[in-house]
């Protein structure tokens, strides 16, 4: 018989590893980790912290896991948090399995395959990108060919950190696009049998961040996305806090996606391109913001996005006091993505030396140094590091990332030999 209470997180990768300490801080549990996949990139599996966890599971198969966390514990456990995009099936799989607060499972393929996620807004009538899925290239080059969108997007169905996406202006770059990733692995390890082609929508993109309890949605914050296009692939570089007040037509279709997508409790990621039709879905992630998202919203905003993402699985009436009041921001935030223009060694790193002289300087993330070897940037999860500011003036705030932007253009934070 257990004593003690436990909550379970599944996958605590990125920013779910956060949630171990904060769990223990807040509700006074105990925490164990299940890992569902450790075939994820150094970058992500690097952000593990075992020494947290009272054990450590390895998914194996539903029942086997299931009946070695029950006789670990003395039973099931008393909460379950999900803790990154590779885990959500087995989550939903585990939820169910000891009703703890599930979301509609019949939909959880339509939560992770983004196919299946455009095709399910589609049924319920919620604005969505045109979209086919197939393995056979002839196959796409129909649907292209029926469907004649003056540019498109191509990618996998199931990866994550804008890895393996292409935007393509004609049949030829479809077609390179799609001999590239055919057959290979994405980042969770699954083989590309099949891939997602698109309309590609034009307009800004922001990331809708929502945390729902019973039902009710609620977004504690949002970013807008500043990216480039780079040989057909887009390099995202900065990441900007928005007011939410300022973006109702957001918060209203982000519920109807939620929604629509059987999301009932927990935490959900939302990209969603805001067009000149209105806004449409890119994509939703039924987890918590990763990277640095959650720790810019902490910095900023009057509302945790990691404290209320576990009230709403752990202590429910707890966010229902805490969601009466809308977030405000107290000051802003931009995250900017540090991008390597080539592969190489690196000779010289003067990331923080330089920028740390900024106004708005908060802090850098960058593991490198000289005498490393750096990889080129073609996504977010190669970007080879980050650097923060803050501050309550937001003309200063950009004025700063400016200048980050033209001491990277003129190679004065990184030299890569050759």
């Amino acid at each position: 018989m257990k004593k003690d209470k436990y909550v379970l997180i599944v996958d605590p990768f990125s920013s779910g590893a956060v949630f171990a300490d904060r769990i223990k801080t807040l509700y006074g549990c105990k925490v164990i980790a299940l890992i569902t996949n450790r075939h994820l990139p150094p970058a992500v599996m690097s952000t593990f912290r075992p020494e947290e966890y009272l054990t450590v599971f390895e998914y194996n198969s539903l029942q086997d896991t299931v009946q070695e966390i029950e006789s670990s514990l003395g039973g099931a456990p008393d909460y379950i948090v999900c803790g990154s995009e590779p885990g959500v099936p087995v989550f939903d799989l585990l939820c169910k399995q000891w009703n703890l607060l599930p979301n509609v499972f019949e939909l959880s393929q339509a939560r992770r395959d983004k196919y299946l996620m455009q095709r399910q807004l589609m049924v319920d009538g919620v604005r969505h990108i045109p979209h086919f899925k197939s393995g056979n290239l002839e196959e796409i080059l129909r649907w292209c060919s029926n469907n004649p969108f003056d540019e498109y997007v191509i990618k996998p169905v199931s990866s994550f950190g804008t890895e393996g996406v292409f935007f393509c202006k004609n049949m030829y770059e479809v077609e390179a696009a799609f001999r590239s990733l055919i057959d290979t692995r994405d980042y969770s390890g699954i083989v590309n049998k099949e891939l997602l082609i698109e309309q590609k929508i034009d307009g800004t993109e922001y990331v809708v961040d929502t945390v729902t309890s019973n039902g009710q949605h609620f977004v504690v914050n949002i970013f807008r996305y500043v990216k480039q296009e780079v040989n057909g692939v887009p390099i995202y570089c900065q990441m900007v806090t928005e007011p939410v007040e300022e973006h109702t037509e957001l918060i209203t279709y982000v519920s109807s996606v939620l929604t629509s997508l059987g999301i009932c409790n927990g935490t959900s990621h939302n990209e969603v391109i805001l067009s000149a039709d209105g806004p449409v879905l890119v994509e939703t992630g039924a987890r918590m913001h990763g990277g640095l998202g959650p720790r810019l919203v902490e910095e900023c905003n009057t509302h945790s996005l990691i404290d209320l993402s576990l009230m709403a699985r752990i202590s429910p009436q707890e966010f229902t006091d805490k969601t009466s009041s809308l977030p405000v921001l107290t000051k802003y935030a931009i995250e900017y993505f540090l991008k390597a223009p080539g592969s190489g060694t690196l000779s010289k790193v003067d990331v923080e030396s330089r920028c740390s002289s900024l106004e708005s300087y908060g802090y850098t993330i960058c593991k490198y140094a000289p005498g490393d070897y750096i990889a080129k940037t073609v996504d977010l999860v190669t970007s080879y590091g980050r650097v923060v500011l803050f501050n309550a003036d937001k003309n200063q705030l950009e004025s700063d990332a400016r200048k980050i932007a033209a001491w990277e253009e003129a190679d004065q934070l990184i030299s890569i030999f050759p």
